[in-house]
């Protein structure tokens, strides 16, 4: 099942919310969720204007699992 993932207001990168849907109107989640970032370690604070549904892109990897590769250990 797709993550919802938002782009982390510190770094920019793509992240995982902790979340996942099937079929989901992101729209409909008007009350603001919360979750630590695993790129930055804040805490950061989205809804669903802020968010999307990740997608498959080349190598078969999702965008969050790319950006996570791209960073440093």
């Amino acid at each position: 099942m797709p993550r919802i993932i938002i782009d982390c207001p510190t770094t920019g990168a793509a992240v995982p919310t902790g979340h996942r849907t099937q079929d989901f109107d992101l729209a409909s989640i008007v009350e603001p969720r919360s979750f630590r970032c695993p790129v930055c370690q804040k805490v950061h604070t989205w809804r669903g204007h802020d968010a999307r549904v990740e997608a498959r892109i080349e190598g078969g990897l999702t965008s969050a699992e790319a950006t996570a590769t791209a960073l440093p250990n």
